[in-house]
């Protein structure tokens, strides 16, 4: 049986000293509103993430996949 696609495809794994916190979302642009607004915060000094991941629902494998390292920046 396939895995079916969840509601919230994109996800994104914001790393706080050793935790790891998850948000998912719809769809990438509102996945990447939120990794523009969280790197807003860790410029301005009020954000403690030191890494986002972002990942994408693979419906082929049935799991999730590293689609990008917004942060930090290569």
């Amino acid at each position: 049986m396939a895995a079916k696609k969840p509601s919230r495809p994109w996800r994104l794994l914001h790393t706080v000293n050793g935790a790891v916190v998850e948000t998912k979302h719809r769809s990438q642009p509102e996945a990447y509103r939120e990794v523009a607004a969280e790197k807003e915060r860790i410029a301005s000094g009020s954000s403690r993430v030191l890494r986002i991941r972002v990942e994408k629902w693979s419906v082929e494998y049935a799991r999730w996949e590293h689609f990008e390292t917004p942060y930090p920046e290569a």
